[in-house]
């Protein structure tokens, strides 16, 4: 299975470096998941790389990228 994580609109929260699942980011990571924030949410919200977690990577839109993997056959779950 194939997974990737994207944070976008509220759920940035949990890629802030200061979250309280910061730990658990870090073990996605480090087992090989992709853990994108969305650029535009962080604009929107004034936040910049150094308030994110220093392991995730990032994305300019949280929602193209979804529908990008999509199309390649992902499944979008959401909580």
């Amino acid at each position: 299975v194939e997974l990737e994580i994207v944070a976008f609109g509220p759920g940035i929260n949990m890629l802030k470096a200061e979250s309280e699942v910061a730990n658990r980011i870090s073990e996605a990571i480090d087992s090989g998941v992709p853990v994108v924030a969305c650029q535009n949410t962080m604009r929107n919200q004034k936040l910049d790389e150094e308030d994110m977690h220093a392991k995730v990577g990032y994305v300019a839109s949280g929602v193209v990228e979804i529908l990008q993997r999509q199309k390649q056959g992902y499944t979008y779950l959401r909580p």
